[in-house]
């Protein structure tokens, strides 16, 4: 089945720690509770894309070995189309540690270095397969294969989306350019959109990237919720207020369920960051990037008792 939507990008292994505090400098503490969680940034996004109900097809790689059939198995299960996701002999999967404060859900990732050394070439994807899908989503982890991927979405009229964080930005803009100019819809963190932009007032930000062509930018701004900039308006989407036990794959969540919405769906951009929102809001609400993240009843039924 050709998916709708694809993910370009990453995809990890998180060990996740629940702590009462991040620990200072030399300092040792006990964790409240850990567990082996499937995780990065883009393999969050299509699973989130594939629990509210739209085909999904993930391209990247892991390693051969357990912790790559591990994740493999867990897109097999999620109903994520794997064909271009490889297990690379001699290459190691990607590990993140995340530690998470458990009062505040607050959280700080240490990303692997396979994440860089692990990954798939365009030569090995099918570009009919590109080609046929109604959206691309990437976060431009590797970018050369990044640019040839979008390059080829621009010439089959294929929606392209990147979520920029601070990570990639700060690569800075000569490097990031020539993606950013086949971006439709930009969903950058605040921090990855202020270190690209070097702009501090997240007005200029946005006014940034609409000078640069780019028809729509969505910043997400953790529990203030979002601002959205287009040529004609902008406007914020206030957050829903919840206590958070975990905001690991909040955003990924959040850029899914938005490109769900406004693309596949055809909403408007305030109701597609509503829903957006009370995804990520139910996501953060369990421990792990992907244990949370809600079916599309489940969203709406959210939404509905906000009314009340």
């Amino acid at each position: 089945m050709q998916p709708n939507i694809i993910g370009l990008g990453e995809v990890a292994v998180d060990w996740v720690a629940q702590v009462d505090h991040f620990p200072k400098p030399d300092e040792k503490i006990d964790s409240i509770y850990q567990e082996l969680f499937p995780g990065g940034v883009t393999a969050n996004y299509v699973t989130a894309c594939s629990r509210l109900g739209v085909s999904t097809g993930f391209i990247g790689a892991a390693g051969d070995d357990n912790y790559g059939n591990f994740l493999l198995d867990d897109f097999r299960a999620e109903g994520v189309d794997s064909s271009f996701f490889l297990l690379k002999e001699a290459k190691k999967s990607p590990v993140n540690f995340i530690l998470v404060v458990k009062e505040t859900g607050e959280k700080i990732i240490i990303q692997s270095p396979y994440m860089q050394s692990t990954r798939i070439e365009f030569t090995e994807i099918d570009l009919n397969y590109l080609a046929s899908a109604k959206l691309i989503h990437t976060t431009a982890i590797h970018l050369d294969t990044t640019l040839e991927v979008l390059k080829l979405a621009k010439a089959n009229d294929v929606t392209v989306s990147l979520d920029l964080e601070s990570q990639i930005a700060v690569r800075g803009w000569d490097a990031l350019a020539p993606v950013i100019s086949l971006v439709d819809i930009l969903m950058p963190n605040k921090e990855g959109a202020r270190m690209l932009s070097q702009k501090d007032e997240i007005d200029d930000v946005g006014q940034f990237f609409l000078e640069q062509g780019v028809k729509i930018i969505v910043i997400t701004l953790g529990g203030e919720g979002c601002k959205i900039f287009t040529e004609s308006e902008i406007f914020n989407v206030p957050a829903f207020p919840i206590k958070p036990v975990d905001t690991t794959g909040a955003g990924d969540t959040f850029t899914g369920a938005f490109d769900i919405c406004h693309t596949i769906n055809g909403w408007d951009l305030f109701e597609s960051a509503r829903f957006a929102n009370a995804a990520a809001a139910i996501k953060c609400l369990k421990l792990g990037a992907r244990t949370g993240m809600p079916r599309f009843k489940e969203v709406q039924d959210f939404i509905e008792k906000w009314k009340d």
